[in-house]
């Protein structure tokens, strides 16, 4: 092809067979000479040893054409193939040298014609044309192995001239398909950019319209604010009044108080046991003694009193009061007293299904705080459980040591403050945290089988809960503590049959009970002094009996005839704590 033409170089293309042996100016600008000649001078290898015909034909040869004036033509310096040349290319290449030395100029002076004398051409020895006609056709040949290996370059050329037109075939097709592609994304990107500008024009629309209402709603908001300030300033004042005025009725209805309730139940015999009616508050316990005993029926005047048909849910009525107490900065002490099985721990912590005062306590305890939270106020709650057990102070929630017993802590007066060092207090947020912790207080807690008990409390257990509470940011701060005790049964030695290990348990209980007696008295009789440090139970529970505290005591009695002697005694105990008296036999409640 042309193209292919072009790009090889002038001296591979192939020249046509009538060039051979022309320079290349061609035919036209070389004069003619022999062909011997030419063959001869083209042929330059190293000489080498020829026969004396040949020899002598080309020494003839030379001189005749010095004597003619021939001089040799410039040829181009091609280099045959020296595995086509045998011996006898030797000879030639000795033959070319001599007739290059003896041949003319292409392009000088025409050669003068030959004299008569001078030695002809046809002289020459026929060795010499047979060695220059081989010496032709390894020339042929060479030239013809040069055209074909020029042809094939030519071929593979085309073919990759071919390959590079298919290549360049299929990149101006891709080229167009990836113009079309790109012209429909414009196309699709200024429809999507038609769409984004409409859809921006339509949220500016109604981004001005939010901004109007927003602005309605700001002045809106600014009045409700102002209203909920002075709503909330109001309310503030109203609780603080509320506070006040509760304290007030607790106060009027006594710092401490005492409510009796009889346990229900029993297959035996009942002494008569009971809560007259016609009475405005039920407060006035009345009690007849068995066969044979001395005396007639007693009455006892007390804060209230339950009969045994009293539920729970009627009893914890009557306590709820003292929750909101502990809320509000006081502490709070509700215990219950009473001999074995008279009903205590029902009453204190009851049975699954019927919970007693404490799990109903703590549950009214969050239900409050929730109700003060919506109003500004903030709180924090801690639990612990011990027991007193043998005059020794026992965490029921720390993990027990090697021995197994529960951790023994002691008492430290710090500023007029009783603190428990090792105390492990857990921070709860909801009345569902604290059910697993009475649980585990439970199971740890002394017990001991008696003749009037199966399961027996031998210890005090004290259920504790400090209450923090903060009103608003940086407002004031209150900390308070809601004590719970079950305490130990009262019980006597001779009647309880208890001997050895139990027989001290039952003297420290006995002692303590009395101690709290003292402590309770002192109390409401305003003595100058309390003997708190009279026992471990109330050298702990001085916080929760001192100062403006608010006390409640249970006394719990049994109605069956057996208990009649047992009940009269936690009467008069009670009587001691409350100042009651006893009645005369008219049956007449005094003061």
């Amino acid at each position: 092809p042309p193209l292919l033409k072009c790009a090889l170089p002038h001296a591979a293309q192939p020249q046509p067979m009538a060039s051979f042996g022309t320079t290349s100016r061609g035919l036209a600008d070389s004069p003619a000479r022999p062909l011997s000649c030419m063959r001869l001078s083209q042929t330059r290898r190293s000489p080498k040893k020829v026969g004396r015909p040949a020899a002598s034909a080309a020494r003839a040869l030379r001189e005749s054409n010095q004597a003619n004036g021939y001089k040799p033509a410039q040829t181009p310096n091609i280099k045959p193939s020296s595995r086509r040349m045998g011996s006898s290319a030797g000879s030639s290449r000795s033959a070319a040298s001599s007739l290059k030395r003896a041949a003319p100029e292409s392009d000088g002076p025409a050669p003068k014609r030959r004299s008569a004398g001078d030695q002809p051409l046809e002289a020459v020895d026929e060795s010499t044309a047979l060695s220059e006609l081989h010496a032709s056709r390894e020339d042929n040949e060479r030239l013809t192995c040069e055209v074909e290996r020029l042809n094939t370059a030519r071929s593979a050329w085309e073919d990759r001239a071919a390959e590079q037109a298919a290549e360049l075939e299929r990149l101006h097709a891709e080229i167009e398909a990836a113009r079309q592609e790109l012209s429909a994304q414009v196309t699709a990107a200024e429809e999507s950019a038609a769409a984004a500008e409409a859809a921006r024009a339509a949220a500016q629309a109604e981004a001005e319209a939010t901004a109007a209402r927003a602005a309605g709603l700001e002045s809106s908001l600014a009045a409700t604010v102002a209203s909920v300030t002075e709503l909330t300033c109001r309310t503030h004042a109203q609780e603080e009044l509320r506070r006040q005025m509760h304290e007030t009725i607790q106060a009027l209805r006594g710092n401490i108080r005492v409510f009796c309730r009889v346990r229900g139940g029993g297959g035996e015999a009942e002494c008569a046991v009971s809560v007259p009616a016609g009475q405005v508050e039920d407060t006035v316990l009345e009690i007849r003694p068995v066969d044979g005993a001395k005396g007639g029926p007693q009455r006892f005047q007390f804060d209230h009193a339950f009969g045994a048909a009293a539920s729970q849910e009627d009893v914890f009525v009557e306590v709820s009061q003292l929750t909101q107490s502990a809320l509000d900065g006081h502490n709070v002490a509700i215990f219950a007293y009473g001999q074995t099985g008279s009903g205590k721990t029902f009453t204190m912590e009851g049975p699954g299904g019927d919970p007693g005062v404490t799990p109903r306590a703590v549950e009214r305890l969050f239900a409050h705080a929730a109700e003060l939270s919506a109003l500004g106020s903030s709180f924090e709650f801690e639990v612990s459980c011990l027991e007193v057990y043998n005059e020794e102070v026992r965490d029921l929630l720390a993990p027990p040591p090697k021995g197994g017993e529960p951790a023994k802590l002691k008492l430290q007066d710090l500023a007029g403050v009783v603190c428990v060092q090792g105390l492990k207090s857990t921070r709860v947020a909801t009345a569902e945290e604290v059910a697993p912790l009475l649980a585990a207080a439970q199971r740890v807690r002394s017990t001991a089988s008696t003749k009037m008990n199966d399961r027996s409390s031998r210890s005090h257990y004290v259920f504790r809960m400090r209450i923090r509470r903060r009103e608003g940011e940086g407002g004031e701060c209150r900390e308070s503590e809601l004590y719970l005790v079950d305490l130990a049964g009262s019980e006597r030695v001779k009647e309880s049959g208890v001997s050895g290990e139990q027989m001290v348990e039952a003297r420290a209980i006995n002692k303590s009970l009395s101690s709290l007696g003292d402590v309770v008295a002192a109390l409401a009789s305003g003595a100058k002094h309390v003997p708190f440090r009279n026992s471990k139970l109330t050298h702990l529970m001085q916080n929760a009996l001192s100062g403006s505290s608010k006390t409640l005591m249970f006394v719990n009695i049994s109605p069956l005839a057996k208990h009649y002697n047992e009940s009269v005694s936690s009467l008069r105990f009670a009587q001691k704590v409350n100042g009651c008296l006893s009645s005369n036999k008219r049956g007449l409640p005094g003061k």
